[in-house]
Order: C-alpha cells, then structure tokens, then sequence
C-alpha cells in the first residue's frame, strides 16, 4: 500500500479532475508513488478537456482499503469521498471549501483558501 491515492470528489468536474491529476504528478516530482483517480461518471466538459489536452480519464475508484494512503483534492465532506474513506490515512488535503468532517487521529497538512479567478468574484 505505498502507493499514494489522489482523487477529488464523487460528481467529478473539471476541477476536480484536474486537480487529481496535477497534484498526482506533483507527487511524482517529489518522489512518491502516486496516482490520479475519479469516484465517478466524468461529465461533457471534463471529457471535452482531457480530449482536448490528449490526456487519458483517470481510472475510477470505488472504494479504499483500511489504511491506504490517500491525498484528497477540491473535497473533504466524508459524504463527497470514496467508500471507506474514514479508514484511510489521510496524508493531504488540497481544497478550497469550508472545512467539514475531516476525521483523522494524526495531523495533516491542510491548506485552504479562496481561489481568485479571472472576475471580481471568489469561489
């Protein structure tokens, strides 16, 4: 169970999708063993930017086994994650909603913050 697990929530947008994959290479890049994937059906506009930029969709995953490492990214509401969750070492969480039901006996690194996009408008 070394590998690394990165996945955002069920209804897997754009931004959840890419942020897998972008932090799964991140990973990489700093020597860890890690990989993108989605909790669910991709929708019209993320299928549409994977073809456009060549990349392969994420595999889908269901559910986690007791103490698998996992990163989540753009989620961490039990009830938006994979099964099991709650069993799983936690080791990241990458996110820019409120912070809910993050349950974990250890300490973790999280990071959140609003994200400026290109208007007058936070999200």
């Amino acid at each position: 169970m070394d590998k690394i697990l990165v996945f955002g929530h069920k209804n897997p947008d754009t931004d959840s999708v890419t942020s897998a994959i972008v932090m799964a290479e991140f990973e990489k890049k700093l020597g860890n063993d890690a990989k993108a994937y989605v909790l669910g059906k991709l929708n019209k506009e993320t299928k549409y930017v994977l073809n456009y930029l060549h990349m392969e969709q994420p595999e889908l995953l269901e559910s986690v086994e007791d103490g698998q490492k996992v990163i989540l990214v753009d989620h961490n509401e039990i009830k938006q994650s994979v099964e099991n969750r709650e069993n799983a070492k936690i080791l990241k969480v990458v996110d820019h909603h409120r912070i809910c039901d993050i349950l974990t006996a250890e300490p973790l690194y999280y990071r959140a913050e609003p994200v400026r996009m290109y208007s007058n408008y936070f999200i």
